[in-house]
């Protein structure tokens, strides 16, 4: 058994050569403190640039009437920091980064720079371990639901899912939300939500739909935490 089998099982993928699923899983405050040269910022460059290659690769071929600006957008919408912090703690990447004592301390094994980075670095990990056929069936079955949900026009950042499972991953509360009030005329009303994180009011939003409420309150909530 590896360490790693859950992030296999989770990305459909055993590597061969596990020294580079370790390496991508190597802060650079790590290497630092414990001197030993090797850190994952070499491969989250490659990673990043396999990912939006694959992505606009899989976009070019499914949507054959799409032009340029569009699909331009579409991949925005999948190859950024937010989606692939979500990804991270899809494959519960977040349990096994390697950090400093100092960087762990100040929550760095949830915070959303680390984690992201740390999945591009997988990716990158992955396209040196198989080559681009292996790092395009990876990529594309972890972007499986995003790549309908496009299809659907339903393009958007899901903060309430980031907040739950990043709620979830520390043992902690889900977040609750209560519409608080209805505010304006009815045919221009301001939906007013309150987030709570347990007992405590932790954010209130307000918006023209409940939905977006919730929505702009997750992402608030996260920016309070020092996730986004």
């Amino acid at each position: 058994m590896s360490c790693y089998d859950e992030i296999y099982k989770k990305i459909k993928y055993i590597f061969k050569n596990e020294k580079l699923i370790e390496n991508a899983l190597i802060h650079p405050s790590y290497n630092y403190e414990n001197n030993i040269s090797s850190d994952n910022q070499r491969m989250e460059f490659l990673g990043d640039a396999v990912l939006a290659l694959v992505i606009s690769d899989i976009l070019y071929r499914k949507y054959k009437e799409v032009d340029e600006g569009k699909l331009s957008k579409m991949r925005s919408a999948l190859v950024n920091k937010n989606m692939f912090l979500q990804k991270a703690l899809e494959i519960d990447i977040n349990e096994h980064i390697k950090l400093s004592s100092g960087e762990e301390n100040t929550g760095g094994r949830m915070r959303q720079s680390n984690l992201a980075d740390c999945f591009e670095a997988v990716i990158g990990a992955v396209y040196l371990d198989g080559g681009f056929e292996e790092s395009f069936k990876v990529i594309e079955e972890l972007f499986i639901k995003e790549l309908d949900n496009l299809q659907n026009q339903e393009v958007y950042v899901n903060y309430k899912s980031y907040l739950q499972e990043y709620m979830q991953k520390r043992h902690e509360p889900i977040p609750a939300y209560k519409l608080k009030e209805i505010k304006g005329e009815s045919h221009k009303q301001i939906f007013v939500v309150e987030l709570y994180i347990g007992d405590k009011l932790a954010v209130t939003e307000s918006a023209t739909s409940k939905k977006e409420a919730e929505k702009r309150a997750a992402k608030k909530a996260l920016k309070n935490m020092g996730i986004l």
